[in-house]
């Protein structure tokens, strides 16, 4: 018996030792900075590149407009998705075909940063939380604020996925800096439930029903949390522990500006669907009348036109026309 305690025991600490190491140690010692790998660069170019500092972090980001530089235009702060995915790396076509190209870029300026840690951008990103993303985004506006050629009173912020959590936060957050939000692809939903729709959406493009898709779902979600909390050896798996507990609905439910929720039918890591449902959850009345939501047939997460259990090359797939047109004709008439 004495044997068994003394096993257990030293099992306890072995555990509390690798968390330790796992939670407090391996970050800093193991999560080095990656270098940009064949960034895409050509519609990045295009703007003005600016620094601005936040939380005692110095970020890096570009202004883009074509409006001469005496006229003061509203500004869109756009926020990019989760993990390492870089502005100048990972959302430099997206933000040149939905925004660059499709708004009226000389009566609007658009303002992208790259996260914490990637880039030239100081810190980790993978500690941040989700209010720490949006205090970004709002020294970004802040820093707007100060050129001559911004309108700090027509300020919007935009997030693709895990930005459109961020979109959420910032409205509720600053309305005094914000005057309207764009989530695109953003979830209206909790983090753990947001990991149970990407798994279902795996199993089912793997074959099981839609019942068998969601037990194993929660079960990989369940273990994932599980694994993730004593060894977060990854930034992913560190960033996870962060923000597992965030549940959007006490910011939805402050956002008195307007604000639109984009998604694509045909995206398997958000359903809209499961959005909709959530946003009933959270306001069992009616949903806010400030609240539009648009679903674009036969979009992806990326608003392209592929099958939901789509996993070739992208580069080829188009952008859904529906998507650019949404946003060009909301823009105008919440902005412009």
């Amino acid at each position: 018996m004495k044997k068994f305690v003394k096993l257990l025991l030293a099992l306890f600490l072995l555990i509390a030792l690798v968390s330790l190491y796992a939670n407090m140690l391996h970050p800093r010692l193991f999560f080095g900075k990656k270098a940009l790998s064949s960034p895409d660069t050509t519609a990045m170019n295009k703007g003005r590149d600016i620094t601005f500092n936040s939380g005692g972090a110095a970020l890096k980001g570009k202004i883009f407009t074509t409006a001469p530089s005496e006229r003061k235009v509203p500004l869109i702060v756009f926020c990019v998705g989760s993990g390492d995915g870089s502005t100048m790396r990972n959302y430099a076509k997206m933000i040149d075909t939905l925004l660059l190209q499709n708004l009226p870029m000389d009566s609007i300026a658009v303002l992208c940063f790259e996260k914490r840690g990637l880039g030239a951008s100081e810190g980790d990103w993978y500690s941040a939380d989700f209010e720490q993303r949006a205090a970004d985004a709002k020294a970004a506006a802040d820093y707007a604020a100060t050129l001559p050629y911004i309108d700090g009173h027509r300020m919007a912020i935009a997030g693709h996925s895990q930005g459109g959590w961020i979109t959420q936060v910032g409205l509720a957050q600053y309305p005094e800096t914000f005057v309207a939000g764009i989530s695109m692809a953003g979830p209206a939903f909790p983090v753990r439930e947001q990991l149970v729709n990407d798994y279902v959406n795996q199993y089912r493009c793997a074959g099981a029903n839609e019942a068998d898709a969601m037990k194993k779902a929660e079960r990989q979600v369940s273990m994932d949390l599980f694994v993730t909390r004593f060894f977060p050896f990854q930034p992913n798996w560190a960033q996870l522990q962060v923000i597992k507990d965030f549940d959007p609905g006490i910011y939805l439910k402050k956002i008195n500006a307007p604000i639109l929720f984009l998604w694509g039918s045909h995206d398997a890591l958000v359903s809209p669907e499961w959005c909709k449902a959530s946003l009933k959850k959270y306001f069992p009345g009616n949903i806010p009348a400030n609240f539009d939501t648009l679903t674009i047939t036969g979009a992806t997460h990326s608003f392209k036109l592929a099958d939901i259990c789509y996993h070739g090359p992208s580069s080829q797939v188009p952008y859904a026309p529906e998507c650019k047109e949404a946003l060009l004709s909301w823009v105008r008439k919440k902005l412009l």
